[in-house]
């Protein structure tokens, strides 16, 4: 009998440590969000360099121009 009570509450404890599918769903879906926000972050901040990277072509060819004619 006294067998039988330890089995039992090692068998509840294990199962009340576990951890059930819907919670590790929902961290699952935390995580995924994150990166899916970041991501949409990095796109934009690249959408915004590469317009600099442009005007910082066409200053330095207009500069270079200006260095050519003298002024």
């Amino acid at each position: 009998m006294r067998q039988l009570i330890v089995i039992l509450v090692l068998i509840t404890w294990l199962y009340s440590c576990g951890e059930t599918p819907s919670d590790s769903e929902m961290n699952n879906a935390r995580s995924d969000n994150k990166e899916h926000m970041l991501s949409d972050q990095e796109k934009i901040i690249q959408k915004a360099k590469d317009p600099e990277k442009l005007i910082h072509e066409a200053d330095e060819k207009r500069r270079q121009a200006l260095e050519d004619q003298g002024g």
